[in-house]
């Protein structure tokens, strides 16, 4: 597998500190210096998940026309789709006009499904002969948060992504090439951030449920975080799975020129590189623009890490972490 380009897509409501303290209640200096936003985008009211979708993969084909024509594979990272019924990627390859030909797919991760889905890619392609196949991520937490909820509202933006993945073997010399990885998931340690009703065990039917329990209500609907329990893991697990990543590479931290991190937040960021040993200086960073963009924070860091240069040449270790509690990370030669 061979990681070809980026692309992105933001929508068009832009909220600042301010005006989530406004809304949340929260202090305006924690929402700044503590989780680290400035600023955020979410969707507007005429914007939806697949619109976003479509408008980061026609940035990607422009970069890449001939692509358009040759893709096999649309994979949509997301657990927030427009709909439960039909998936994402489908309304994505009709609102890009694509063959009939090209097979289309949800995956419902959020922060750690970018690399789960570049694998996913690989095993495809690689089964069935494909090519090319593009990976898009768009998660609008926005439309799952309570407005007043200061655990969600004040970290998490909205954003799309596009990435071209080639598969291995192809005519052309790769740009990306996955070194080593690493996955892993705590069950048992799900809740911490979950939407408790709506599915299939407490549905929103009357006559489906229990009549002790009843129809799920408003914040039945809406995201829960706990903020504690996730630090714990994240400071707990990841630097284990940053290290067995390496370890199967062959090499040190001092080796890899670039860390791709999810943006939880700037200070989960900042104490998780510590404990690992990173130096600052090769975090790359966009929380303070966009917040916390779920399955697009890592391909949102590439993409503007590609955009101004900063890729070419590089070894650049990847690691998503959150909903599940899962994790995944990728250390990747470009």
């Amino acid at each position: 597998m061979s990681i070809e380009a980026f692309a992105h897509a933001i929508p068009s409501i832009c909220h600042s500190a301010a005006d989530i303290a406004q809304v949340t209640g929260a202090d305006e200096d924690f929402i700044r210096d503590k989780i680290g936003l400035s600023t955020r985008y979410v969707l507007g009211p005429d914007e939806t998940g697949t619109g976003l979708s479509v408008a980061a993969c026609e940035a990607l084909f422009a970069k890449h026309p001939s692509l358009r024509e040759t893709v096999d594979l649309l994979i949509c990272v997301t657990q927030t789709p427009d709909r439960r019924i039909p998936h994402n990627a489908a309304g994505i390859v009709a609102g890009l006009d694509l063959p009939h030909s090209v097979a289309s797919f949800d995956l419902s991760l959020g922060c750690s499904g970018y690399v789960y889905a570049l694998t996913v890619a690989e095993g495809f392609l690689a089964a069935t002969g494909g090519t090319n196949a593009v990976v898009v991520t768009c998660d609008p937490y926005s439309r799952i948060i309570a407005p007043e909820d200061r655990d969600t509202n004040c970290v998490f933006g909205d954003a799309a992504t596009a990435t071209w993945v080639r598969a291995a073997g192809a005519s052309l010399p790769g740009r990306g090439e996955v070194l080593a990885l690493d996955f892993g998931t705590d069950g048992a340690g799900g809740d911490a951030i979950a939407v408790p009703g709506g599915g299939a065990a407490w549905p929103l039917l009357t006559g489906l449920t229990d009549a002790d329990r009843g129809r799920p209500e408003r914040d039945d609907l809406r995201l829960h975080m706990a903020g504690r329990a996730v630090f714990n893991f994240v400071n707990g697990t990841v630097p284990k799975s940053i290290h067995r990543c390496l370890e199967r590479a062959e090499i040190g931290v001092e080796d890899v020129d670039l860390f791709a991190l999810h943006q939880g937040s700037i200070y989960m960021l900042d104490a998780m590189a510590r404990r690992v040993g990173i130096a600052p200086e090769r975090v790359l960073k966009n929380m303070d623009r966009y917040g916390n963009t779920v399955s697009s924070s890592i391909p949102l860091l590439l993409s503007e890490a590609d955009q101004n240069g900063s890729l070419s040449g590089k070894r650049v270790l990847m690691s998503g972490f959150g909903v599940g509690l899962s994790w995944s990370t990728a250390l990747v030669r470009f």
